[in-house]
Formats: structure tokens, C-alpha cells, sequence
């Protein structure tokens, strides 16, 4: 029996070794579950708390671009990091740090040359370069960098709201392959909080502008209203116009339907009063504007056929500057007035918002001359009428034919 018994001895010591081992091995899995479980709790935390800020902070997109870069540093390492919007043709960057040192917001043209930013932007997508030097070949756009030290790796989120892309938030590192996948995943978690911030922003920026905008329209027509000379009135809708909303030239003009023409009346463009301007329908934007009558509106008049420019030959003086056309026209009771009409020297100014402020605008001007108008013509009846009886009164004291 004692044989027997020491026959089995190393195979239980044995199992008891194997046991042991399984067990240290489940304490040590338990032990990396429970810090993996830990760091992800933390890392939930930090995210929530992130967009819990985000969502209670102002309407206003540079403080959000602060407290979106405050945010990243939580998350990952932001010693070099931008956040910024695109505004047509335009990169506008927000916040900017270089390793750990504040730079001056700039805005960058990506018309010409896109960059990766480009790229971000057609593509939507995120992009993550280990090496730039390495990887050089496989980038799917040429960098673009304003130093002679460029960073090594970096990280690229598009900032997303629907389907529109804002922006993008970019992490740079003078180190090789610096970012991990689960600095790229809590990237865009912020980068999706952060996107739906900025967008309430926008909304609230543009009612705010709308509301302001509404207003000047009101402070304008408050003014015109108590002016019963045309001229006074037409002078001081163009000049109210540019100094409440920054545009030039704005001009008015009033259509003469005897001649089929819409003669300038008012403009901030003082050479043009000079030049006798008259526009036919069909001819440049307010020639489209009078033919259609309807609102014309276009943000980049280099590359509308519609706009009328020196190089085609025009009848008049226009400004070189002109990037961007709006003209509304003049209508009151279904009778054809004039045109409004707006330019100015950033393209993609005209947004819908702007449109309808102009339209609102244009209503007012036109209710302005077409009493102006009333008036006139009940005045000149009135001289009529009088000069009438004033003949009647002199043949009735006439004592002969002649």
C-alpha cells in the first residue's frame, strides 16, 4: 500500500503545480482586466466630463477652441495641436500650440494647395502618420509646414456634425509613431463632442447675426421713413447700408420703363453716380436680378458668366475687388421699382440668412419710393389742378377773346 501510494506522489505534486500556475495566471488576467477595466473607467470619466463641459460652455467658438485644446491635453499628449474651421475656400485656425508655446491664429487658402488638411477634408476621414519622413510616399497629400523643425508623427480628426465636416483637430509630436490606437479612439470621441458643440455655436451665431442684422434693417427703415426727398432717401439707405453691415458698393437703382432701362440713383461707389448708369434686363447679375425678378446672389464672381466685369467690356466702372454679388429687386404690388444691390470683397459672404436681411431690407426701400412716388404724382396733380384753375379764373376775368 505505502508503494502504491508513493507511485502517485510526483503526478499529485505535479497537478498541484499546475493548479498553482492556472491560479497564479487567472490572478494575474484578473489583475490586468481589473487595471484595463480601471484605466477605461477613468478614461469614460474624463471623455464624459469632457462633453459635459463642452455642452455647458458659452456660444462662442474661440472659447470652445480653448476648452476643446484643454479638453485633448486630458486625453493624450496636445504639445502641438490645432483646431480649426474651414470658411469656403479658407482654413481658419482657432487655437494653435507648437510644442507647448501659443501661435497666432492664421487662415490658409486651400484653393491652391489643399495639404492633408485638403484631404481631411474631401475624404472625412481620420488619418494617423507614424513617421513623416518614412511614410512620405504613402501620405495621401503633400504636407504643408510653416517650420524648419517639422513634427515626426501626428494624428488628423475630422470634425464632424452630420454631413457636414467643421474642421479638423490635428495632434502633432516630434517623436516617431508617438500616438496609439486608443489615443486615435479618444481623439474622436472629443473630436464627435466637440464637433456637435461648435455646430450649436454656428446656429446661435447666426441667430444672433439674423436678429442684429433684422434690427438694422428696422434702425434703416426708421430713418428712411421720416425722409420725404428721394434723393435724401436713396442716399442714406446706401451709405446706412455700408456702415451697419460693412458692404461696398451698395446701390439703388429705379427702373424707367419707359426706356426699358434701370437707371443708378444711389451708390457708395461715388464714379459711378458720374458714369449715368443704365442696366438693361438680362444684362450682368442686376440685369438678371430685373429679368427674373427674383433675388440673384453670387459668392464667387470670378467664376459666374453672369458677372459683368472691365475685362468684359463693360458700359460702366466696377470695382476690381468685387469677390461677391447680391441684387434683390425693388417690387411693390407686383410693380417692378428697382434693384438693391450689395458687393463685397470676401467671397461666400451671401449665406440664405443674408439673403432674406437684403430681401427685408429691399421691401422697405421699395415701400420708400413707391410712396415717394404717391406723393409726387398727388402733388403734381395738385399744381395741375391749381394751375387749371388759375386759367379758368384769368379767361373768366378776360373781357375780350384775345
Amino acid at each position: 500500500g505505502y508503494a502504491f501510494e508513493m507511485q502517485y506522489v510526483p503526478w499529485l505534486l505535479l497537478l498541484i503545480v499546475v493548479l498553482a500556475y492556472g491560479l497564479i495566471l487567472l490572478y494575474l488576467r484578473y489583475r490586468r482586466v481589473r487595471r484595463s477595466m480601471s484605466t477605461r473607467l477613468v478614461e469614460l470619466e474624463t471623455l464624459s466630463n469632457a462633453g459635459r463641459a463642452l455642452v455647458e460652455a458659452q456660444l462662442d467658438i474661440n472659447a470652445l477652441a480653448e476648452l476643446i485644446a484643454a479638453e485633448a491635453s486630458k486625453v493624450v499628449d496636445t504639445g502641438t495641436l490645432q483646431i480649426g474651421l474651414f470658411e469656403g475656400d479658407t482654413y481658419r485656425i482657432l487655437f494653435w500650440s507648437k510644442e507647448g508655446e501659443r501661435q497666432s491664429p492664421r487662415v490658409f487658402d486651400l484653393s491652391t494647395n489643399p495639404g492633408l488638411i485638403g484631404w481631411i477634408r474631401t475624404s472625412r476621414q481620420a488619418l494617423t502618420v507614424g513617421d513623416y519622413e518614412t511614410e512620405a510616399t504613402q501620405l495621401p497629400a503633400r504636407p504643408r509646414y510653416l517650420s524648419d523643425n517639422p513634427p515626426r508623427s501626428g494624428v488628423f480628426i475630422p470634425l464632424l456634425s452630420g454631413q457636414n465636416i467643421l474642421g479638423v483637430m490635428a495632434v502633432q509630436s516630434q517623436q516617431v509613431h508617438r500616438f496609439s490606437v486608443d489615443d486615435v479612439r479618444r481623439l474622436t470621441i472629443l473630436a464627435n463632442q466637440a464637433a456637435s458643440a461648435i455646430s450649436n455655436a454656428h446656429l446661435y451665431d447666426k441667430e444672433r447675426a439674423r436678429a442684429a442684422q433684422l434690427a438694422l434693417v428696422g434702425k434703416i427703415a426708421q430713418r428712411v421713413n421720416v425722409m420725404q426727398d428721394l434723393d435724401e432717401i436713396m442716399q442714406a439707405v446706401v451709405h446706412l447700408t455700408r456702415e451697419q453691415f460693412g458692404l461696398h458698393p451698395v446701390s439703388i437703382l429705379i427702373m424707367d420703363h419707359e426706356a426699358g432701362v434701370a437707371s443708378l440713383y444711389a451708390s457708395t461707389f461715388p464714379n459711378q453716380i458720374q458714369q449715368r448708369i443704365h442696366i438693361p434686363p438680362g444684362y450682368g447679375l442686376i440685369g438678371t436680378a430685373l429679368a427674373q425678378q427674383t433675388t440673384v446672389v453670387s459668392n464667387e464672381t470670378g467664376r459666374d458668366p453672369r458677372f459683368v466685369d472691365r475685362l468684359k467690356d463693360a458700359p460702366f466702372d466696377i470695382p476690381l475687388s468685387t469677390r461677391a454679388e447680391l441684387a434683390t429687386p425693388l417690387i411693390v404690388d407686383n410693380q417692378l421699382l428697382g434693384v438693391l444691390d450689395v458687393q463685397s470683397e470676401t467671397p461666400g459672404v451671401f449665406g440664405a440668412q443674408e439673403e432674406m436681411v437684403f430681401e427685408a431690407l429691399a421691401a422697405q426701400v421699395a415701400t420708400a419710393i413707391y410712396k415717394n412716388q404717391q406723393w409726387s404724382a398727388q402733388r403734381e396733380q395738385a399744381w395741375l389742378t391749381t394751375a387749371r384753375l388759375q386759367v379758368a379764373e384769368a379767361i373768366g376775368q378776360s373781357a375780350t377773346l384775345e
